[in-house]
């Protein structure tokens, strides 16, 4: 066998779960995947993938051989991470990342990367949780920069920060929560403008306010664009649950208040997520820059 490049080829058929994805992730076509599998075959003399199968689905020879190609291609990335010069690492890098964070250091990271690695092209994709952790496990993301960890028995989860998580509103409901009362009737009358319900931040945030105010229900409106949310809050329509950090010129202008609620919110923790396999010293390179990025910018307004 000349090169990995066949290898590489196999393992992301396997783990993308076709010809198609694999031919997306490795930016070839598809007829030269097939022929590097076809070849791979050949030369091992056995069907690695079931041909009676519209799927790729592994034989048992094929299930073999992927645990000594994620060994190989781990020991590759150890090597590449040991010996090679970082500069002279190319490739393409993809960052699942949660849109607070494009509020606060995401640019001093991609600043980093580019830097340290400058000929690994970066691609971004903001987006919320649930569609980042879809993608993650679909190899669509190489990093996920998101709101959750991921139980996973191939990923890689590390904290990276946290911020406050806040109301905040409009000016004229700065008096808002001054009595019990009056905040019982803020939140029976206006929505809660945050992010989409499918995230766990907003599901936690329905049953907290119910349970603190004793409300049998109250108007959550998910929206994906924080820059949406804050628009919606600035012109009144409702109350918005979203981390100070995303609106810290608002609140230095006056333009937004955050309000002195009974109901705590916790504080909105963010991750660096990763699954183990292809390009793993890569992947523990750039969330080490992760951290530093977030360390620098440190907490952010409360």
């Amino acid at each position: 066998m000349r090169d990995l490049r066949n290898f590489e080829t196999f393992y992301w058929v396997a783990r993308s779960g076709g010809f198609r994805a694999a031919a997306i992730k490795l930016h070839t076509t598809q007829p030269a995947v097939s022929a590097r599998i076809a070849q791979l075959e050949q030369e091992l003399g056995v069907n690695l993938f079931d041909p009676n199968n519209r799927r790729a689905s592994l034989t048992a020879r094929g299930s073999m051989l992927l645990t000594y190609v994620e060994r190989i291609l781990r020991l590759k990335d150890e090597m590449m991470s040991a010996v090679a010069d970082p500069t002279a690492m190319r490739g393409k890098f993809t960052i699942g990342v949660s849109e607070t964070l494009v509020y606060t250091w995401l640019s001093d990271l991609i600043e980093s990367i580019s830097t340290d690695f400058p000929n690994i092209t970066i691609d971004l994709s903001v987006d919320t949780t649930p569609e980042i952790t879809r993608r993650l496990l679909a190899l669509d993301v190489d990093l996920a920069l998101m709101a959750e960890p991921l139980d996973h028995a191939n990923a890689c989860s590390e904290q990276l920060c946290s911020y406050p998580f806040r109301f905040i509103a409009a000016p004229r409901f700065a008096r808002a929560c001054d009595t019990p009362e009056d905040e019982v009737a803020l939140f029976s009358q206006q929505p809660i403008i945050t992010y989409p319900a499918s995230t766990v931040t907003s599901a936690a945030l329905a049953v907290n306010v119910c349970r603190t105010l004793e409300l049998a229900d109250i108007r959550l409106w998910g929206m994906a664009s924080i820059h949406t949310i804050v628009d919606m809050v600035k012109a009144g329509h409702g109350i918005g649950a979203l981390s100070p950090v995303n609106v810290k010129k608002e609140l230095d202008a006056g333009s937004l208040v955050i309000l002195d609620s009974r109901v705590k919110l916790p504080d909105f923790a963010f991750h660096a997520v990763y699954l183990g396999g292809a390009n793993a010293h890569l992947k523990q390179s750039i969330c080490a820059r992760a951290h530093l990025a977030a360390n620098a910018y440190g907490q952010g307004p409360a």
